[in-house]
């Protein structure tokens, strides 16, 4: 699942009102201050855009002209419906009871509606996705996220957000397709799920990924700024009036 935390996070980012704003991004009070190891993280953020160049960007072009239009939202149904338990799951943590219920009722009615959740019915019926994770649970305990990181494939991150990245990898379904030894299928299915997942990520979000890492005047910063301020917005429930809704993807 790392390259898609890698991808999920920079569309979070791109993924604003406005995309010459992404490119101008301010930098909020304390940022660089939360950066100690910014010399190493830009190598790594390097890193990461040359994977994508070399890598995910071809793939994911490959992609959208071999898999038409239907059969990748299908695709991506099906992997965003493999995610609903580690929503589930960090809710109840968080006790947010509501929200549990609102997941778990997404989860049976794009199971039992939509196809295995191949079909998206729930959206339609006032059940969007809305995504959380342990990163978030740890800070609403008042865990403290500490230095900035750009960790290699995973993205923007710190301490904090990466050990919740760890757990939140135990709830998910393609975790032990991927791992199983069981049956020999699980090593063929379970790979194949995970890439058709990076891919397909890339896909969809490739003009603004685009944007972020080839146009801004300075994607790491871009990067870090909104990453920042995005999490803190989230674990406190505040909102930033500068800051557009990053997460409403399509």
């Amino acid at each position: 699942m790392i390259l898609g935390t890698w991808l999920r996070r920079l569309v979070a980012v791109c993924m604003i009102s406005g995309l010459a704003a992404c490119a101008s991004a301010p930098e909020g009070e304390g940022f660089a201050a939360q950066d100690p190891y910014e010399g190493t993280n830009r190598n790594i953020h390097a890193f990461n855009v040359a994977l994508d160049k070399n890598v995910l960007r071809p793939a994911a072009k490959a992609y959208d002209v071999v898999a038409y239009g239907p059969i990748q939202l299908v695709l991506g149904n099906g992997l965003n419906h493999l995610d609903l338990p580690v929503d589930f799951v960090n809710y109840l943590l968080q006790g947010e009871m509501r929200m549990a219920g609102r997941v778990l009722g997404r989860f049976t009615v794009n199971t039992v509606m939509g196809a295995g959740g191949l079909l998206d019915p729930a959206t339609e019926l006032g059940l969007p996705r809305e995504e959380t994770d342990f990163g978030i649970t740890l800070g609403k305990y008042g865990v403290g996220g500490g230095p900035f990181l750009m960790l290699p494939l995973l993205g923007p991150s710190n301490p904090r957000d990466l050990a919740g990245f760890v757990v939140d990898t135990a709830f998910r379904p393609t975790t032990y397709l991927t791992f199983a030894n069981s049956a020999q299928i699980s090593n063929v299915v379970g790979p194949s799920l995970t890439a058709v997942d990076r891919v397909d990520t890339r896909n969809a979000n490739a003009d603004l990924i685009d944007e972020i890492l080839y146009e801004a005047p300075d994607s790491y910063v871009t990067l870090r700024s909104f990453y920042l301020q995005r999490r803190e917005a989230q674990i406190t429930g505040g909102t930033d009036e500068a800051l557009p809704d990053i997460f409403d993807e399509e």
